[in-house]
């Protein structure tokens, strides 16, 4: 008897072995998690030894090699990393750069990677102690990662998600040379980002039917990577276009054949958008952050209206438009503004065109919202010299407006003073073509940019350092991969392009209070789309060509023309950009003309 039970355990323990094995078997969004957990667990040991060898006083080379590791091991893990612990990541892969937490009147020093890169590779002797500091602050910070780690939960979709923009991060951030500006080690930390995206989908080749596709076109983006390792020749238009936008499209593509939903978080890069150079990739209403502010047709045509109308000024004669004219890309041509009564206004016009894709408006970056400009503004005894509630009252006495307000804004009995703004604010959300040759070029048409302006693309993304501030495709200061914050930069803008004799100009921009000294004579990073008709340029019209932009970059900006400016956060040595590089630069910013 004893012997027939042993035998039916027998019988029986290989079915119960398939049976646990089936129900322990992990899903794709939990072997993901598993696999992240053992890369940051690498991480956290390579930083460790990378501390070993700061304190153990080995030798400069030694160093630097040991953080080009650790570098590569953090790219392993950026997607879900930054993804997951946003915060924490500024602090462990930041610019080295004060962040300000304005709602908390709080100053905080930068650290992490690239303040450490900035310590290894350099002509000064390196500063042990600080250096020590530094590094034992990383790990600390990515111990905090792998401690959040356990207690978040993920999805499918939050895999694709990070996946997805780890790509954009790529190809904004990483391929520029944006956190490697020292070591420029930027296309050994491509590889691994592609390698690192490779290995986590893996776990998806099961449920996804085009997997082939997407592995062999992430495989055809590595070697192109492998048999490109000079930064300064690197292809970089040929590399998004022709690989890393086919990984993206195929990303998405295979997101939708597993039924795997796409993030809707509130956000101007739509959670569903394939590349960065879709036409819709973005959406400007994402920054209403009331839905009954919301556009509609009947809204914009009113904006439109109001957006040349007189009666918006004091003398019934300005508008938007005396100023943001659609001829000169909705700049005038001015080097600063007129004044509504005499002489001129501070600033130069800026562009109103993509306007709606930044988080902050006016150079100085006082508006959270162009609803809050547009009242500024018509407010403004230079500008407009208006009184928004005595416009309501002018724009309810005409008939033809009454009617325009009634369809735009159907609850309201008269017209309201905040439908005013909202109203305009709606317009300047709508202007935004993408349809420059630029743009076309991205989405597969490469006859559309000349080969003197892809050169120059090429150059705005490597030795002109141009894309490391206006991050493509919006080619402002709101940052990559997910342009939820827009920046910020200090250049030590001269008032005049003599660089002989330069002199710093005194308008200290985002400092209007003396709160912050990192602050001062910081202004907003605008667009350079369409930047061909906009000039003159800077904040005050100082520089009338794209060439003498381009000189004043060439040399460093004020503190590379030897002027006082302790906080510029452009650097200050000289690009050493040869005359035909910058004809090349000028011609791909001309490339950037919508339609």
């Amino acid at each position: 008897m004893a012997d027939l039970r042993f035998f039916r355990i027998l019988v029986l323990l290989p079915v119960l072995v398939f049976l646990t094995d089936c129900t322990l078997e992990k899903k794709p969004h939990e072997r993901v998690y598993s696999r992240f957990d053992t890369d940051l667990d690498a991480l956290i040991r390579t930083n460790e030894q990378f501390l070993e060898a700061v304190t153990g006083h080995a030798a400069l080379p030694e160093l630097q090699r040991e953080f080009l590791a650790l570098r590569l091991e953090y790219k392993k893990t950026e997607a879900f990393a930054a993804y997951f612990n946003p915060t924490t990541v500024r602090v462990v892969n930041g610019a080295p750069l004060d962040e300000i937490e304005e709602a908390e009147n709080a100053v905080f020093e930068p650290g992490g990677l690239q303040v450490i890169e900035a310590l290894l590779f350099t002509e000064a002797p390196v500063e042990r102690q600080e250096l020590i500091r530094q590094v034992r602050k990383l790990l600390v910070n990515i111990r905090r990662i792998k401690m959040l780690w356990q207690d978040i939960e993920i999805t499918d979709s939050h895999v694709f998600d990070a996946l997805r923009l780890g790509v954009f991060r790529l190809i904004t951030l990483g391929v520029s040379g944006f956190d490697t500006p020292l070591s420029g080690n930027a296309l050994a930390e491509s590889e691994v980002v592609l390698r690192s995206l490779q290995v986590y989908l893996t776990e998806y080749s099961p449920v996804i039917a085009n997997y082939p596709v997407l592995d062999s076109r992430i495989d055809a983006a590595i070697a192109f990577v492998q048999q490109h390792r000079n930064f300064m020749d690197f292809d970089r238009a040929t590399f998004i276009v022709k690989y890393v936008n086919p990984v993206s499209v195929s990303l998405n593509e295979s997101q939708k054949q597993a039924g795997i939903p796409f993030i809707r978080a509130r956000g101007l890069l739509r959670g569903d958008a394939a590349t960065l150079f879709e036409k819709n990739a973005f959406d400007p209403e994402a920054l209403v952050t009331n839905a009954r502010f919301a556009a509609t047709a009947a809204r914009r045509e009113l904006g439109r209206a109001l957006f040349y109308e007189g009666m918006l000024s004091g003398d019934g004669r300005t508008s938007c438009g005396t100023c943001h004219q659609p001829q000169r890309a909705f700049t005038d041509g001015l080097k600063t503004s007129k004044g509504l009564n005499s002489g001129s206004v501070k600033r130069n016009a800026p562009t109103v065109l993509y306007a709606g894709l930044q988080q902050a408006l006016f150079y100085d970056m006082r508006a959270p919202s162009l609803e809050d400009q547009a009242i500024t503004v018509i407010h403004n005894e230079q500008e407009m010299n208006g009184s928004l509630t005595d416009i309501a009252r002018l724009l309810h006495s005409d008939s033809s407006y009454r009617e325009l307000f009634r369809k735009a804004y159907p609850e309201e009995d008269s017209v309201q003073p905040l439908s005013i703004q909202n109203a305009l604010a709606v317009f300047i959300r709508s202007l935004g073509a993408f349809d420059a040759p630029f743009d076309h070029f991205m989405r597969g048409d490469t006859a559309a940019l000349t080969a003197d302006q892809v050169s120059g693309f090429n150059l705005f993304m490597d030795k002109g350092r141009c894309g490391t501030c206006h991050f493509i495709p919006l080619f402002n200061g709101t940052v990559p991969p997910d342009f939820r914050k827009t920046e910020a930069e200090v250049l030590g803008v001269t008032i005049h392009p003599d660089w002989k004799q330069p002199v710093l100009d005194e308008d200290t921009g985002r400092d209007m209070h003396g709160r912050y000294p990192q602050w001062t004579h910081a202004f907003k990073t605008g667009t350079l789309r369409n930047v061909g008709k906009t000039a003159p340029y800077m904040h005050n019209g100082a520089y009338s060509t794209l060439e003498e932009v381009l000189e004043f970059y060439n040399e460093g900006g004020g503190a590379g023309l030897g002027l006082d400016v302790p906080n510029q956060t452009l650097p200050a040595d000289k690009l050493n950009l040869t005359p035909s590089e910058q004809k090349q630069l000028v011609a791909f910013l001309e490339s950037l003309t919508d339609s």
